[in-house]
């Protein structure tokens, strides 16, 4: 059984002799599709209400579309977990438009992770390597 945007299909049968395959097609409700329309429309009330900021109506009407957005997103989550879990991905996008990425070097873990020792990679003792080269006269632009 295939279930694709708003319709399952199951193959009944198939004829040995000709190949000729015989389908039954249920159409469901495209929840998935409904949730991405939902989210455009949140999106375009959002720009609208940015836009707008001297008019109430705009202001009320983005409130509730972000209202209506939720509900259905609550519904869903507890009465169709499994179309739930396909349309997740697409909710859990990041909303927060110019906030920037966390720039914090520790913002996820307490200790960094140095991946240059795990792969055999040793660090280099700057002042022990330009004594070795003889050659090469070395001069430091900027002080530490």
């Amino acid at each position: 059984m295939a279930d694709q945007g708003g319709f399952k299909t199951d193959l009944k049968s198939t004829d040995p002799e000709t190949g000729k395959m015989t389908w039954s097609v249920e159409y469901t409700a495209n929840y998935g599709e409904l949730f991405k329309e939902v989210s455009e429309l949140l999106d375009d009330a959002k720009q609208v209400a940015l836009k707008s900021k001297d008019e109430p109506f705009f202001q009320d009407y983005y409130k509730d579309v972000s209202k209506l957005k939720n509900s259905l997103r609550t519904y869903l989550r507890n009465n169709h977990p499994d179309e739930y879990a396909k349309i997740k991905g697409v909710d859990e996008v990041s909303t927060s438009g110019a906030a920037g990425a966390y720039d914090t070097p520790f913002a996820f873990g307490k200790k960094p992770v140095n991946y240059y020792y795990k792969l055999g990679y040793k660090p280099v003792n700057k002042k022990e390597l330009r004594k070795k080269a003889k050659g090469i006269e070395v001069k430091q632009l900027f002080e530490k």
